[in-house]
């Protein structure tokens, strides 16, 4: 299994860039067990995006899908003097060791470039480990010195079907997929251009292709994670 060390990823410039530039700091071929760790591919950037677990790709489809935010970056490093500062304060040991840094899951930059950091777990129970609740505290802290929100969000609590809904119909984001009238209306509802209920069933492309849509005014609320 290929390593690198924290030099080789900083001269290979990773945790920077935006958009479809961005490089990811953690790479999942350098992941020890990538269980259901995935490389999936942003479909308005084209970006390789590495997501570590299935409830990071079940949430990364959530917020592209929310047209306020304009960005993800993932696996984002966070400062090791600043956390090394903050595991001390606490009386914590620092995650790993003192010379690896932390990363945050998910960065999202929202409309007007605010910031939110994202961290997913698979469900509450990871509140009742002490040593999960130091790291959570760790990176929670690091963020909301820098005054940006942080929001700790469960796998268990994701609308599945909206996400398969999601992932359905951005299938069809670009317009070279298009070959038939259900890619087509894949694409139309990817674009927002036709809004119909994507929570509650799965999509039944048939019937919603014979039937009179939502005006494309409307919009679906995307569920918040607390």
């Amino acid at each position: 299994m290929p390593r690198i060390t924290e030099a080789g990823k900083i001269r290979q410039k990773r945790g920077t860039g935006t958009g479809a530039d961005y490089t990811s700091w953690i790479k999942i071929r350098e992941v020890n067990s990538i269980g259901t760790a995935s490389v999936i591919v942003d479909y308005k950037t084209g970006r390789k995006v590495q997501l570590l677990s299935q409830g990071e790709v079940y949430y990364y489809y959530l917020l592209r899908w929310d047209d306020t935010v304009k960005d993800i970056r993932e696996q984002f490093p966070l400062e090791l003097s600043q956390t090394l500062k903050i595991a001390d304060r606490l009386g914590f040991r620092h995650p790993k060791d003192r010379s690896t840094r932390m990363t945050t899951d998910l960065l999202v930059t929202r409309t007007k470039g605010r910031l939110e950091a994202y961290s997913i777990k698979a469900d509450r129970n990871i509140l009742n480990d002490r040593r999960t609740l130091e790291k959570l505290h760790i990176e929670q802290l690091y963020w909301e010195l820098q005054g940006i929100p942080y929001h700790l969000c469960f796998k268990s609590d994701v609308n599945k079907i909206l996400v398969q809904n999601i992932m359905d119909v951005v299938s069809c984001y670009e317009w070279k997929y298009v070959q038939d009238k259900e890619s087509l209306l894949r694409y139309k509802i990817a674009h927002k251009e036709i809004v119909t209920d994507m929570c509650t069933a799965r999509l039944n492309y048939p019937k919603l292709i014979d039937r009179d849509l939502l005006p494309a005014s409307e919009t679906l609320a995307m569920p918040r994670c607390s």
